[in-house]
């Protein structure tokens, strides 16, 4: 599942937990793509709670809003389980072109200040 929640810091937290399937990026990108237009590049906070990946469908899509939405993205802060969710976010950076961090769960606040560039 994915959820999308805009903060009063102008901060967008997405929410991935359990399997990622294509219905999940159906209902996901196009409120993406309107906060996305109303507030220019993206600062996001991508939260991996019980995030067990994709299934191929689900992948694919994954592929694709990251190819397509590369500038509608400002920095990206991922907050998982060390471990493969790290590894997966290292592994990412030269496919982007935001500015990303992987920060343990324990260390929210510390992400939350990354993006607001405190």
């Amino acid at each position: 599942m994915l959820t999308l929640e805009q903060g009063a810091d102008g901060i967008v937290t997405v929410r991935a937990s359990e399997t990622l399937t294509r219905s999940d990026y159906d209902r996901f990108v196009p409120e993406f793509e309107q906060l996305a237009k109303t507030l220019g590049p993206v600062r996001l906070l991508l939260d991996l709670e019980n995030f067990r990946g994709w299934d191929l469908p689900g992948l694919w899509e994954e592929f694709k809003f990251d190819v397509s939405h590369q500038d509608d993205l400002g920095r990206v802060a991922v907050v998982g389980e060390p471990g493969w969710q790290e590894w997966a976010t290292r592994l990412s950076k030269p496919f982007f072109k935001a500015e990303s961090r992987f920060f343990d769960r324990t260390r929210m606040a510390e992400a939350r200040a990354w993006l607001a560039g405190t």
